[in-house]
């Protein structure tokens, strides 16, 4: 997970309860990555609700992951339905044995810019558990939820009391009373745009913000500004005119916006030295993306035949096999040709040239997108606006 996401952070993790019986429901955004990034960040371990159809012959290979996740098979309606009062004895009993457990809430992994309808589920198994439970909702918030080297962010909320009871969870009005209570606050914290240009917009004036102003973290910058967006009004409109305004002007100048957002952190003393960095890792950078170039060729056009909910999961699974075949490949071409020696040495230098690439070749961009706007004109006055306009919503401390 280090390797695919530049970074992965997590936003109040005071917030999650130290102890006691632990709901956690998130946003199912990326199918396998999502419970993998919870796993990563959370400071106690969840068992998971996953998809009977998990179980099936088909997925044989990940029933080793299901095993040690302590998966807990659901029977899912899409897939056919059946009996989940084992789904709920099981989790309950977590529950009363103050364990942890981690639902997805809207019930599949999806390609939507924001959020599906909450199933009941979650509701039920707090309601009807023997305890006080605290429902923990979680934003899971990706930069570019299937881009190589993007950036992660995992966003704790306020816990929600409930007191469950024998039977509690046969009362239709409290389930969905409950159920529209932990709706309101996953969007809270959790990825929940209309549309893909509001949430692109949004993404472009939190870069933009966040790297004028250093003490502003971007992933609640990014919050803030989807709490606008769904509230409505002026402000939010203003930033969608001046995101435009900006996208327009870096399109006459022949740039990508990529380039104008993705600027280098660091203090200006730090990005002075920029051609330090740029001088010693330069040459294993392009070393090693030359000499893993073939595997990520191939993986990035074979996942781009996949859904973008499932993109991501899709490139670490066929990295985790294709890389080391490679690798193996490239060791037995040396060895043939050279001997034990050179095989050896293929066999850890390519591997180690290919990580220095996957952590060092996105300061070299950045750094390179830094001066590349220096010499372009034009920007600033776009730019300004934009930062203004975003500036202006984000008003309050951001505290999440």
């Amino acid at each position: 997970m280090h390797l695919f996401f530049s970074s992965i952070r997590v936003h109040n993790p005071d917030r999650f309860p130290k102890s006691g019986p632990v709901l956690v429901v998130a946003n199912h955004h990326s199918s396998l990555v999502d419970p993998v990034a919870l796993i990563a960040r959370l400071p106690r371990m969840p068992r998971f609700l996953a998809k009977s159809a998990l179980w099936d012959t088909k997925f044989a290979p990940l029933r080793p992951f299901l095993w040690l996740a302590g998966a807990i098979p659901v029977h899912r309606t899409t897939d056919g339905g059946g009996d989940n009062s084992k789904m709920f004895a099981a989790s309950q009993a977590v529950l009363a044995n103050d364990g942890v457990i981690a639902v997805f809430a809207e019930g599949a992994s999806h390609d939507m810019a924001g959020l599906l309808a909450l199933k009941t589920g979650s509701a039920r198994l707090a309601l009807g558990t023997v305890a006080t439970v605290q429902i923990v909702p979680v934003g899971l918030i990706y930069d570019s939820r299937a881009k190589y080297r993007s950036r992660a962010m995992v966003y704790v909320g306020k816990p929600i009391l409930v007191e469950g009871s024998t039977d509690g969870d046969q009362d239709r009005a409290t389930v969905s009373e409950l159920t529209a209570e932990i709706g309101e606050a996953l969007s809270a914290v959790a990825p929940s745009w209309d549309s893909w240009e509001a949430h692109d917009n949004a993404r472009i004036a939190a870069r933009v913000l966040s790297y004028s102003e250093p003490s502003l973290d971007y992933a609640q910058v990014l919050t803030a500004l989807n709490e606008a967006v769904d509230q409505g009004g002026p402000g939010p409109e203003s930033m969608g005119q001046a995101v435009r305004a900006l996208k327009s002007e870096t399109q006459n100048l022949g740039l990508d916006i990529e380039t104008v957002i993705d600027q280098p952190a660091g203090s200006a003393k730090d990005l002075s030295m920029g051609w330090i960095e740029t001088a010693v890792w330069t040459l294993p950078v392009n070393a090693g993306r030359f000499l893993n170039r073939p595997p990520f060729l191939l993986i990035r056009l074979l996942a781009n035949t996949q859904d973008l909910n499932f993109q991501a999961t899709f490139k670490i699974l066929a990295g985790v096999f294709l890389y080391p075949v490679w690798w193996a490949a490239l060791a037995a071409a040396a060895f043939y040709w050279y001997g034990s020696v050179f095989a050896l040495a293929t066999f850890v230098l390519v591997p180690l040239a290919g990580y220095i690439a996957a952590r060092k070749a996105g300061r070299l961009r950045r750094l390179r997108n830094r001066e590349t706007l220096g010499d372009a004109k034009g920007l600033e006055p776009a730019r300004d606006w934009v930062i203004s306009t975003a500036r202006s919503i984000v008003t309050k401390p951001l505290s999440g």
